[in-house]
């Protein structure tokens, strides 16, 4: 059975507050809030998440795999745009990024059965705002580790093969792990592992910066070893790990 996971990131597609030509904006004080959390206050932080939640639950229970991606296992990001208006209303759909196969048609069905959004506010009025929205087509299992659900992020390490120096121009940079809906979660600790071959060295460190005794460890890696970044993180009730490793080339 495949599994679809959904990527909540409204992304703002420019840095600055100013609308475009048709009046509609990218960046305001206030986003919109999806359906659901009308209980909480906009300036409660809990709103925000009630609502990724609510849209993560909404977009779960409506998104089909087309029968031709499935049938080619196809896999990968697409990203669709729409706007929500005054009145709170999803429109203008628009695909950003396709993987094919049917897969951009079901995102855009997704936009098109959505309910009214609570409108984005900008100095004190209602406005327009253009919300980009990635969802991610995956034939991942089941998952049976929570914390598969997490992602470790360091600086620009994207890559899963990485060369010594590079590693090591992130030594003063802070590790963070991000949700299923893209927040930042608390890190408790983190840990550094490297393994080559019968050797092995680790080190650990609350908070989540690389102590000295982290950063001897990363200035001893070499090509041919793997190097493991895992953080302690505390989620709801459950104290998790997540890991992320590294091809040292």
């Amino acid at each position: 059975m495949y599994r679809i996971i959904p990527c909540l990131l409204l992304l703002a597609s420019v840095a600055q507050a100013q609308p475009d030509s048709s009046g509609v904006w990218t960046l305001v004080e206030q986003m919109p809030f999806f359906q659901g959390c009308e209980h909480l206050l906009p300036t409660d932080p809990a709103k925000r998440s009630c609502s990724e939640k609510a849209l993560a639950a909404f977009i779960s229970s409506k998104l089909t795999y087309p029968d031709s991606a499935a049938a080619r296992r196809l896999e990968g990001m697409v990203v669709v745009s729409f706007v929500v208006d005054e009145e709170g209303n999803p429109g203008d759909v628009r695909i950003v990024r396709d993987i094919g196969a049917g897969c951009g048609a079901a995102a855009r069905a997704v936009v098109d059965a959505m309910p009214k959004w609570e409108p984005a506010m900008h100095e004190g009025r209602k406005v327009p705002v253009r919300l980009n929205l990635p969802i991610l087509f995956s034939f991942k299992r089941g998952v049976t580790d929570e914390s598969e659900q997490f992602t470790v992020h360091w600086g620009t390490l994207n890559a899963e093969a990485v060369t010594a120096a590079e590693l090591k121009q992130h030594l003063d940079e802070a590790i963070l792990v991000r949700d299923p809906f893209g927040n930042l979660v608390d890190i408790r600790d983190v840990e550094f592992m490297f393994e080559k071959g019968k050797k092995s060295s680790s080190a650990k460190a609350s908070g989540n910066m690389p102590d000295k005794k982290m950063r001897k460890v990363a200035e001893q890696v070499s090509a041919g070893g793997t190097f493991t970044v895992a953080a302690g993180i505390q989620y709801g009730n459950a104290s998790l790990l997540v890991t992320r490793s590294y091809e040292i080339k």
